[in-house]
C-alpha cells in the first residue's frame, strides 16, 4: 500500500499517510496507532482474513460483529456509518464489498505477542475467544504451524541457526539478547515447548528473562520471514508490521532489531513500525544524514551499531524511503502529522519528535539551569 487517507476512525479525525520503504508511528497511548496498522491490514487482505475467521469457526452477522470479530470486543463502534471513509492508494475501500480471494500481504506482529506462548509453545488460532484482536490469533497461528513444520527437530538449535539470517544480524542478537544461550526444541511430560539450553541446564518459558519472554516471538516472527536457503522473502508478503519492538529490551537488543528492520528492507519488504522509543526515531535521523556519504556511509552505519559485516544492509538502505508520522491528541480527535523531516530546528512537537525527548530536554534544561544558577 502506498497511500492511506482516513476520516472519522475511532478517534482519528483525519489523516494522511504516505507509506515509505519504513513507516514509523509514534504518539501517546490510545491515540490509534494500533488501529490504523490493524485497519491497513484489512483493507490489503480483508477476503483472507474473513476466510480465515470461517475456516476457524467463527461467525458474523453484519459489519459491527465483523469488527468485533477483528478489531476485538467493544471496538464496533470505532466504524460510524456514513461518516468514516477510508481511501487506500486513490480507491474508498468499502466494508460491505467482498474482495478478491488471495493470501494475506501484511504480515503483523503485534505488540501482545508474548500471548503466542503458552508454556513455552504457540497457541493456536482456536484457543482463542472471539473477544481476541485478529492480528495475535493470527501471528501465533502462524509460529504453531511455523514451529509444527519441523523447526528444531533432531535436537538442532532454532538459535543460532546457519543460513537462516544474516550472521552479524544474529550475532547483535547473541550478544544483546541470549549471552550464548541455545533456543532449542524439548519436551515435558510428553509436551512440545521451547526452551533456553545454557550449557547443561534447560530453562523452561516461565525462568526466561522478561525481555527473553518478549523478544523470541518476534525472534520467530522473523524467522518466517526470512526462508532458508536461496529464497529472501515470503512470495505473497509484501509488508511486515512490527508493533512496539522495545517492549522488554534493553536498548542494545533494540539496536539489534533495528538492524532487522534494515535486513527486512533489504529483502524487499515494507516494514511500519509503531513505537515509544526514540531510538528508532535517532537511526532514522543519522542514516538521512549519512545517505549524503553513499556507499562509504556503510562505515558510519556499523559505528552506530558497534558491528561489521553491513555492507549489503547499507547498499539497500541508500535507495530506501523513511517517513515518520506523529499522532497528536487533541480536544476534538487526533490528528496524525508528517514529521518525517526529524529536523531540530522546526517547531516543537518535531524537535521532540512527537514528545519522546521532551523528558530528556526538560531533564537537560533544569541541569543547565541549576549549573548557571551555581556559578
Amino acid at each position: 500500500m502506498k497511500t492511506l487517507i482516513i476520516e472519522n476512525f475511532a478517534r482519528i479525525k483525519k489523516a494522511e499517510i504516505a507509506f515509505g520503504d519504513l513507516t514509523v508511528f509514534v504518539g501517546p497511548q490510545a491515540t490509534g496507532k494500533t488501529l490504523i496498522l490493524e485497519l491497513m491490514k484489512l483493507v490489503e487482505d480483508k477476503a483472507a482474513i474473513a476466510n480465515n475467521l470461517k475456516r476457524y469457526g467463527f461467525d458474523w452477522d453484519g459489519i459491527k460483529e465483523l469488527l468485533s470479530l477483528y478489531f476485538g470486543e467493544g471496538m464496533s463502534g470505532i466504524w460510524q456509518e456514513g461518516k468514516t471513509k477510508v481511501v487506500a492508494n486513490g480507491r474508498e475501500f468499502n466494508l460491505n464489498a467482498k474482495g478478491k480471494k488471495r493470501a494475506e500481504k501484511v504480515f503483523f506482529i503485534p505488540a501482545q505477542r508474548i500471548l503466542a506462548l503458552k508454556d513455552g509453545w504457540p497457541r493456536a488460532f482456536t484457543e482463542y475467544s472471539s473477544g481476541d484482536p485478529y492480528v495475535v490469533k493470527n501471528f501465533s497461528e502462524e509460529l504453531r504451524l511455523f514451529m509444527e513444520s519441523g523447526l528444531g527437530r533432531n535436537g538442532a538449535p532454532i538459535f543460532p541457526q546457519k543460513g537462516r539470517m544474516l550472521q552479524v544480524l544474529g550475532e547483535l542478537f547473541d550478544k544483546s539478547i541470549f549471552w550464548g544461550a541455545e533456543l532449542t526444541r524439548s519436551r515435558e511430560k510428553m509436551r512440545r515447548r521451547l526452551a533456553l539450553k545454557v550449557d547443561d541446564s534447560i530453562l523452561p518459558f516461565m525462568v526466561w528473562s522478561a525481555g527473553q519472554r518478549e523478544f523470541i516471538p518476534l525472534l520467530l516472527g522473523l524467522y518466517w520471514l526470512m526462508p532458508s536457503g536461496k529464497k529472501e522473502k515470503r512470495e505473497n508478503i509484501t509488508t511486515v508490521v512490527i508493533e512496539e519492538p522495545e517492549m522488554g529490551l534493553h536498548p542494545r537488543a533494540l539496536e539489534a532489531v533495528m538492524v532487522g528492520f534494515l535486513e527486512l528492507m533489504r529483502r524487499g519488504y515494507r516494514v511500519c513500525v509503531s513505537t515509544h522509543s526514540p531510538q528508532v526515531l535517532e537511526m532514522i535521523w543519522v542514516i538521512k544524514a549519512i545517505k549524503s556519504k553513499g556507499e562509504k556511509g556503510v562505515a558510519y552505519l556499523e559505528k552506530l551499531f558497534g558491528a561489521k559485516g553491513l555492507e549489503h544492509i547499507w547498499k539497500s538502505t541508500l535507495s530506501k524511503d523513511y517517513k515518520v508520522f506523529y499522532f497528536h491528541p487533541k480536544e476534538d480527535g487526533v490528528e496524525v502529522r508528517d514529521i518525517s523531516s526529524l529536523e531540530l530546528l522546526e517547531e516543537d512537537v518535531v524537535t521532540e519528535w512527537g514528545g519522546l525527548t521532551s523528558f530528556a530536554t526538560r531533564a537537560s534544561e533544569i541541569v543547565s539551569e541549576i549549573a548557571i544558577q551555581e556559578e
